[in-house]
């Protein structure tokens, strides 16, 4: 894949990632075009259920190269990030290269077969665009809400809503509430419900490790999860290090032994225990360092656990077996009384405008799409995917996909032969498989090999992986969170250049 000869590029969504790559590639002298099928900047934080936010401290999830300001609050609300995006684009140059309400309905290769042909809806009206580049950002979750059927929902008397539609709590009062999941947006719509509703239950299959704000009640959680000393210890990553090799094998009952004391950690913090029988366990039955990389970690609200042991929530630790007119039939054998049923279960992925003849190159699978550098198929030239990731600081993760693919472009790096990336992804593949829980979404995660990942990529345009500077550096190396502020100077394009080949 050739990308030296781009003048024109088509970006797919004005999101954290959209902006991230048109102010990239803006800088760079590209004509750049964002189009955006809403009718405001944000993505993900243009709207969302009740009292919906980041579910990290502040520092975690900025720009690198423009830090929110200093009054934010941690676990930022949405609409404050929301605000914080439109201020990125204003203070960028965003605004005039954003096209909003312009809907993309399909995507096919040109007649070169390097460029791309754009279709796309705005105003009502249908709109032809070419591109020598396009790049889709529309990240990990659509529009488009997964909604499970579960027998006889005919017959029940009930509403079944999606969280994304719990705009308000009013809908809620004084109801008999049941919320099914126990991701972050079911245990967030548990607590909404549980300040008005009559009762609230909430229905999981399984139980999942939390990750607590606070370890101890003390300590921040990213100096325990996003260090080096961490990355060192979590499962292999696909291209282990030397030292992580020998860790994991000549320390490896150390290894195993530290994660079993992080277990006794948060069963002690969140009282995950059965107390002898006398409440139901919540204690997770697949071990903290596999379970860490499912589709459900999550950093609870602090208020979480708390309900569920005082009463205020009811946890179900069973699967749905049917609806009644009243509510819920389980598994377990309980019935559940429901006026309100919310589905706390996901989206849908959202690549309909991609033709048959494209998404057939990229092969879709059962586990999502793999790409080389998370951005990349070798089959398919002049498309990148920017935001297919999902790491615990993703705006960061996704300033550096940005500056990976301008830097790219600027002929700063070359990119190994389709052969080469081919073989990269199956390894990728392989490995995920391995040493992942299943998920639809399991080609896109990473979590807590983010650092792994934004040393690669660092690594392949020239950059020092290594940020921490001062004469502290080596051990702030090893034990120090890594977070966007490290990155200022790479986001922002002007790194020293004796660190470049």
């Amino acid at each position: 894949m050739d990308l030296s000869n781009v003048g024109t590029v088509g970006i797919i969504g004005a999101g954290v990632a959209g902006l991230s790559t048109a102010k990239v590639l803006l800088a760079q002298g590209l004509t750049c075009t964002v189009l955006e099928r809403n009718a405001v900047l944000g993505g993900v934080w243009t709207t969302g259920y009740s009292n919906f936010g980041t579910q990290v401290q502040r520092e975690l999830y900025e720009f690198p190269d423009m830090p929110l300001p200093k009054d934010v609050p941690d676990f930022t609300p949405g609409p404050i990030i929301q605000r914080y995006l439109e201020d990125y684009a204003r203070q960028f140059g965003l605004w005039p290269h954003l096209r909003f309400g312009a809907e993309v309905t399909a995507l096919r290769q040109d007649g070169s077969g390097t460029g791309w042909h754009l279709s796309y809806i705005e105003n009502g009206s249908n709109h032809e665009a070419q591109f020598d580049l396009v790049v889709v950002c529309i990240g990990l979750y659509s529009n488009t809400p997964h909604l499970p059927r579960f027998e006889h929902q005919e017959q029940f008397h009930g509403e079944i809503i999606h969280v994304s539609e719990l705009s308000n709590t009013a809908r809620l009062a004084g109801k008999k509430v049941a919320v099914v999941g126990f991701g972050k947006s079911a245990t967030d719509a548990a607590l909404e419900s549980a300040k008005v509703a009559a009762t609230t239950t909430i229905i999981f299959r399984e139980a999942h490790w939390p990750v607590p704000p606070l370890l101890l009640g003390a300590l921040p959680f990213k100096w325990a999860m996003l260090n080096r000393l961490t990355s060192t210890l979590i499962p292999l990553y696909y291209r282990p290090t030397n030292l992580e090799r020998a860790v994991h094998t000549l320390g490896k009952p150390l290894v195993w032994l530290w994660w079993r004391l992080v277990e006794l950690l948060l069963i002690a913090q969140y009282g995950l225990g059965s107390r002898f029988g006398t409440r139901l366990s919540l204690v997770p039955t697949t071990p903290i360092e596999i379970d860490a990389f499912g589709e459900s970690v999550m950093l609870p609200r602090p208020d979480f656990y708390r309900s569920l042991r005082n009463g205020r929530i009811c946890p179900l630790l069973t699967k749905i077996a049917h609806y009644t007119p009243t509510g819920l039939m389980l598994q377990s054998g309980i019935a559940v009384d429901a006026d309100v049923v919310i589905l706390a279960t996901g989206w849908k992925s959202d690549y309909g405008f991609l033709s048959d003849e494209v998404r057939s190159r990229l092969t879709f699978e059962e586990d999502g799409l793999y790409l080389y550098r998370q951005m990349i198929h070798p089959g398919v030239p002049n498309l990148v995917f920017v935001g297919n990731a999902s790491t615990i600081a993703s705006i960061l993760t996704y300033s550096l996909q940005a500056r990976w693919l301008g830097e790219l472009i600027k002929g700063n790096h070359q990119l190994p032969s389709g052969e080469t990336m081919a073989l990269v992804i199956d390894k990728i593949k392989t490995w995920k498989r391995k040493s992942m829980p299943f998920s639809q979404g399991r080609a896109a995660r990473l979590l807590l090999h983010m650092q792994h990942y934004h040393d690669e990529l660092l690594t392949d345009f020239g950059a020092s992986p290594l940020r921490k500077t001062g004469i502290c550096a080596p051990f702030k190396e090893a034990f120090a969170p890594y977070e966007p502020n490290d990155y200022r100077a790479i986001a922002s394009g002007d790194w020293n250049e004796n660190e470049t080949r």
